[in-house]
């Protein structure tokens, strides 16, 4: 098993490039540290789509790897309405230079990323018990207004930190100590035996 190297991975909802770079997603899960998985809540396919194409790159990460599942975009997200009537300042809009944004309805509910999380455990063949509990590993973000982004990457280094420090005080030195080495012995023609 290869340790980790300490990087943490992004994979998911990143509308640009997808297709183009897909397969080098297992290269770059190789010896992570943390896989983050990110989707819209705002879009129940980009939620299926980070199970159809990511759930095989996480074979090339080490048994340890630490997984977040991510949903993004909370901001546009619209709460439930009373039956009937719109909630306060909904589908009005923020106008600000070319910037509109506009609530929309939701479409994944945190109970989906927790799923999808105890499906990569067992995917990955990872006690349930042993790993962080799904609560802890599913977030819902916005990196829009910056809501929970520093919780999740906090989480996440109080997790790999010491995780990183156990593996490399478990490794062997790799000092070399030249007083206690033999000299090679000269032989006639002054080359080493």
């Amino acid at each position: 098993m290869r340790k980790p190297d300490g990087k943490i991975v992004l994979l998911g909802d990143m509308n640009v490039g997808r297709e183009q770079f897909h397969g080098l997603g297992s290269m770059y899960c190789r010896g992570a540290a943390a896989v983050i998985l990110t989707y819209d809540v705002n879009h129940r396919q980009s939620l299926l789509e980070l199970e159809d194409r990511f759930l095989g790159l996480t074979e090339t990460a080490n048994n340890d790897c630490l997984f977040a599942i991510v949903g993004n975009k909370v901001d546009l997200a619209m709460e439930q309405a009373p039956e009937g009537g719109k909630k306060e300042g909904e589908g009005s809009g923020k106008v600000g230079g070319s910037c509109v944004s506009f609530k929309v309805p939701r479409q994944v509910q945190p109970e989906d990323a927790m799923a999808l999380y105890k499906k990569i455990l067992k995917y990955k063949m990872l006690d349930e018990g042993e790993m962080p509990a799904a609560e802890r590993m599913c977030f819902e973000t916005s990196a829009k207004t910056g809501h929970n982004v520093d919780l999740l990457f906090e989480t996440l280094f109080d997790l790999v930190v010491p995780m990183i420090a156990r593996q490399k005080a478990e490794e062997p030195s790799q000092i070399v100590d030249i007083a206690s080495c033999k000299t090679p012995k000269r032989t006639r023609s002054g080359c080493c035996t």
